[in-house]
């Protein structure tokens, strides 16, 4: 699995409209309104990187009310998968 933390500027007024799809999404483990140049936070999880960008594409950043994303990737689950393949 891997996590990414994803940060959005929605359209004036769309914040809870947005945040509800986020929500409703199966790859959302959690999101947040926050004070900042973003309005949401978004933590997310797919099964590997490719599956995750493409739901970052095909989904989140085609929400309506949506203006702008960035895209966090988490690195500790990538090297906790190494670290297990390797042995350690």
């Amino acid at each position: 699995m891997v996590k990414a933390y994803i940060l959005i500027r929605t359209k004036a007024g769309e914040e809870d409209n947005v945040l509800k799809e986020i929500l409703n999404l199966h790859v959302t483990e959690e999101a947040h309104k926050v004070f900042g140049p973003y309005d949401i936070i978004a933590e997310v999880r797919g099964r590997d990187m490719e599956s995750l960008v493409d739901i970052i594409l095909t989904k989140i950043r085609r929400i309506k009310g949506m203006e702008e994303t960035q895209s966090l990737m988490a690195i500790d689950a990538e090297l906790d998968m190494i670290s297990t393949s390797l042995g350690s």
